[in-house]
């Protein structure tokens, strides 16, 4: 469904340094998109990170699932850095960036992820069944807005791209849009309008807040 997006980071085990004010404290759990291609496909999982430094992944999809340990998340700086040999993937993340996620590579492919804090009593919930649907499920959009081509790039005739990030709250609103990949600034803020304009179907759990990605290309021709 989304482009994918470069550059990620060694994967390291090691202790690390307690996190700053400015950035996010990425220990708990988290409800997470994994996103890719067409090809492979999205993955909606919990991920823990825990204080000790390990690492581990749900995916309530499947039954009976247990969390499954990953490698050791690791801190650099304002970075977040972990591997699953499962698949291969090497994820990295910005620390300092409005909520958790960032990109992820294998020998052979790349994309992203992006996260919603989850809680200890929401986890529970779901699973025991009652709250799986809701975590889980595709988000259905209610209105889909697509960005405004500018002007200046019409001008300039510029092409190029964006992927943009957000939460879902139960209400289907769009909460806290970034934009975490983009081919030049001036798609920027087409791209964030679009998105805060959007809205998806709710749930009836207002305690649960998911994750979402859309990507746009803009050409010429089109926007899409």
């Amino acid at each position: 469904m989304l482009l994918g997006i470069a550059t990620i980071g060694a994967l390291f085990a090691a202790p690390r340094d307690a996190p700053r004010a400015e950035e996010i404290d990425p220990t708990g759990i988290w409800n997470c998109l994994i996103y890719a291609s067409p090809v492979i496909g999205d993955e909606r999982v919990f991920l823990k990170l825990s204080a000790d430094g390990s690492t581990a992944l749900l995916h309530l999809a499947d039954p009976g699932a247990r969390w499954m340990p990953i490698s050791n998340w690791h801190r650099h700086r304002k970075r977040l850095e972990f591997g699953d040999a499962r698949t291969g993937r090497d994820f990295d993340a910005d620390l300092s960036a409005a909520s958790l996620g960032g990109t992820w590579r294998t020998d052979t492919a790349e994309g992203g992820w992006w996260c919603s804090r989850a809680s200890d009593a929401l986890l529970a919930a779901a699973r025991g069944g009652g709250g799986t649907a809701a975590w889980l499920a595709e988000l259905v959009p209610a209105v889909t807005a697509s960005p405004q081509y500018p002007s200046e790039a019409i001008r300039e005739a510029k092409e190029g791209r964006a992927v943009g990030c957000f939460s879902v709250n139960s209400n289907g609103e769009v909460v806290d849009p970034v934009v975490v990949e983009l081919s030049d600034e001036i798609f920027r803020e087409p791209t964030l309008l679009a998105l805060s304009r959007s809205r998806y179907r709710g749930w009836d759990d207002d305690k649960v807040v998911r994750p979402d990605c859309r990507s746009f290309t803009f050409r010429l021709d089109a926007v899409y």
